[in-house]
């Protein structure tokens, strides 16, 4: 009796066999009201109608008087038989209710009277008379043949002869009803709701809602499987949040390095000529170029902490910003800067700074290492394909650290797009070539 199903089996069949007794009881009340009604409708007057036939016969033909009283008893025999006599299926139900159910009554005018068979049945609660009558000859009178059934009624069986046995069949079924309320209720109906219950705290995000239910049974089994469940979902929630920590570090780490980084450098660059110039306007405007940095380390900054917020704008038209980067490293730098760009290019916010630190990186790396005197940028759309290429005329791939955070974080940011890819080649005619290729997805440029 370990698993539900067992205690379910064999709590239905305890309860089940009183149901069963009062089940048959009631089939046999309502057998006994369909065999009144074939008695009823007719069989019993033509049957009747055809023993008074043969009895006047017989008494013309000279029967004596216990001739007629043994074709009576006969009579009786028969019909307390009334499977064969009478055609009806539900016979066996007047031998359990009375052990002589009919009795027979014969009216012979100037012979006498015979009664055969029957008790007395006065108090019998279900009672039937029939009776046939036929001319007799050479008498002014008819010979009577009349039959009783007196039997007590199925349910006063029941409530009298079977007090004991019916009383007990109710008090079973009484039994079952309630017992089996208490049975669904105690042993599932509960311990579902508190299955339930522990699933919307977890739902909530409360993993510490614990199923205390030592059954070895199917729920009992199902609870210990939803406890560790519920620690496994406790980890891995712990586990993400961990993770997304460390990816928003890593995140602003990248964004700190592409950034506010290559804009320090620039202005300790402007902050050392200012201090090495020979005349007060060279070095008037070195300062004024590191305080133009400042704000624009300011302003990353801010963009830095926008991108964290969850209200930023979700779509970024990069060429405005790109031919902005382009112009101050062309004026800081003493490059020159040629470009081809498309007209205008909105990105999700996500593509468009990944692009944008990309470039960052590109011509941080161009000034820092490339001693290039031209870049070339091109930034071109056909479609949802975008590709975008930085070229120098520096002295190539050999002076780029291949194992640099910045090349790293060139690297993360294209894996980052959909379809990214980024690719680190020497041009023939010298220089270095960085190619940024991605697709912008179908809303691009809308």
């Amino acid at each position: 009796m370990r698993g539900l199903r067992w205690q379910l089996a064999w709590f239905y069949l305890v309860l089940a066999i009183p149901a069963l007794l009062v089940v048959e009881r009631a089939a046999f009340g309502w057998k006994f009201e369909y065999l009144l009604t074939q008695l009823d409708d007719g069989r019993v007057q033509r049957a009747l109608e055809v023993e008074l036939r043969q009895l006047l016969t017989a008494a013309q033909a000279g029967a004596r008087d216990a001739e007629l009283e043994q074709r009576l008893h006969a009579l009786v025999l028969r019909l307390e038989r009334p499977r064969e006599s009478l055609q009806t299926r539900a016979a066996f139900v007047l031998l359990e209710l009375a052990e002589h159910p009919f009795q027979v009554q014969f009216r012979l005018p100037g012979r006498g009277v015979w009664q055969v068979g029957g008790n007395d049945h006065r108090d019998a609660a279900v009672q039937r008379d029939w009776q046939v009558t036929a001319a007799v000859p050479l008498h002014d009178a008819e010979a009577e043949l009349r039959l009783r059934l007196a039997v007590a009624s199925p349910w006063q069986i029941n409530l009298s002869v079977l007090s004991f046995e019916w009383t007990l069949a109710v008090a079973y079924l009484v039994l079952f009803l309630f017992g089996s309320a208490w049975f669904l209720r105690q042993r599932v109906l509960q311990r579902v709701a508190r299955i339930g219950d522990a699933a919307q705290r977890w739902a909530a995000g409360d993993f510490s809602a614990r199923l205390a239910d030592a059954s070895a049974d199917e729920l009992g089994r199902l609870a210990d499987d939803l406890n560790r469940m519920a620690l496994d979902l406790a980890a891995l929630v712990e586990t993400r949040a961990e993770l997304a920590t460390l990816s928003a570090r890593q995140q602003v780490a990248r964004d700190l390095h592409d950034t506010v980084k290559q804009k320090v450098f620039a202005l300790s660059l402007q902050l050392e000529a200012a201090r090495s110039a020979v005349s007060p306007q060279v070095a008037h405007q070195g300062v004024a170029e590191a305080l133009s940095l400042v704000a624009e380390v300011q302003a990353e900054l801010s963009e830095v902490l926008l991108e964290l917020r969850s209200d930023a704008d979700p779509w970024v038209d990069v060429v405005l910003p790109l031919q902005q980067r382009l112009q101050d490293f062309a004026r800081r730098s003493e490059c020159r800067v040629d470009s081809e760009l498309v007209a205008s290019l909105p990105l999700a916010a996500a593509q468009a700074d990944a692009l944008l630190r990309i470039v960052d990186e590109a011509l941080a790396n161009v000034w820092r290492h490339a001693r290039a005197t031209a870049v070339e940028v091109i930034l071109s759309r056909r479609g949802v394909h975008v590709t975008l290429i930085v070229g120098d005329n520096g002295c190539g791939l050999t002076s780029v650290r291949q194992d640099g955070m910045g090349l790293s974080n060139m690297r993360d940011r294209a894996r980052e797009l959909p379809d990214g890819a980024l690719q680190l080649a020497s041009a023939e005619a010298g220089g270095t070539q960085v190619r940024l290729s991605f697709h912008c997805g179908s809303e691009c440029g809308k």
